[in-house]
């Protein structure tokens, strides 16, 4: 049968979830719905609203992140809880940390039925005729705290040439490393391809998309023991501590063997390339019983 689903938000995974629709052969559209889906807060408004328009349709609404650095976050996720998810029939989550996050306002009847539903990855391929070239990369923002990216600074300061040998793309400029600004998707892909190693150094991620990305292209991840979501996709050997000193250790320890740990990444990339595609995801998202 041939849906009609009304799709909120504005991030750039909920185009590929839109996508993911479609190539199932369903309709994305505001009209008379059977299924309305808002994947960022930016679309609650709008979804919710067109909830009241059609009672009986589904509404889903699917929580990205609960940033605790912010001021004030807790009242402002009572208030979002209040004004919104009170009104949804099912609510999901980006990863099984921000479920676990999002459960502290709910009770345990209501967490329960929460479902954890991966954001699509783009569409990033390995190429196998693209060879290493020493890099690092770094993709994100740069400036936010929880980003850690002075781990970066730190750790590739103790590494000869290693503030030469970084890529960093992303919007802020922290004015260190080869820094490319926003790149296309296409550029995106090589970089991954190229670098040896990505490094994702924050406290916090929803999700962290650039880590999967990174992997499915054979690119071996740099990320923090301390990091929940890191630990939730990531094998122990590709974790370490949050200091300098650990990452350069294993910086070192990987490059023993870098291309055993080379072929583990791209295995591992595989599972969740096909985990993370927006075809399944969208299937995913059907799934949900109201």
């Amino acid at each position: 049968m041939i849906m009609k689903i009304a799709v909120f938000g504005i991030i750039p995974f909920t185009d590929s979830i839109k996508e993911g629709f479609v190539k199932l052969g369903h309709e994305v559209s505001n009209q008379n719905p059977d299924l309305i889906y808002a994947n960022d807060p930016m679309g609650y408004q709008d979804a919710t609203f067109l909830k009241m328009q059609y009672p009986k349709t589904q509404l889903i609404l699917n929580v990205l992140d609960i940033p605790w650095h912010f001021p004030n976050i807790e009242n402002q996720i009572k208030t979002m809880i209040k004004r919104f998810f009170t009104k949804a029939d099912n609510i999901t989550t980006i990863s099984f940390k921000v479920k676990k996050d999002l459960g502290k306002f709910f009770n345990r009847e209501i967490f329960e039925k929460i479902q954890v539903i991966y954001n699509p990855i783009q569409d990033v391929k390995y190429n196998e005729k693209i060879k290493k070239n020493n890099t690092f990369l770094y993709v994100g923002r740069a400036k936010d705290p929880i980003k850690r990216f002075s781990l970066v600074r730190e750790s590739l300061s103790k590494i000869k040439d290693g503030a030469k040998n970084i890529i960093v793309c992303g919007i802020e400029n922290p004015n260190f490393g080869n820094y490319l600004g926003h790149v296309s998707n296409e550029k995106l892909n090589v970089l991954y391809n190229e670098a040896n190693f990505l490094f994702l150094p924050s406290k916090a991620e929803g999700i962290g998309l650039s880590m999967i990305e990174a992997l499915v292209c054979g690119t071996i991840p740099i990320a923090c023991t301390d990091n929940d979501t890191a630990k939730e996709f990531l094998p122990s050997k590709f974790l370490c501590e949050p200091d300098p000193e650990s990452i350069v250790n294993y910086i070192e320890k990987i490059n023993k063997d870098y291309e055993k740990n080379r072929i583990f990444a791209l295995e591992l990339g595989k599972k969740y390339k096909e985990q993370f595609n927006k075809i399944n995801v969208a299937k995913n998202i059907l799934d949900i019983k109201k």
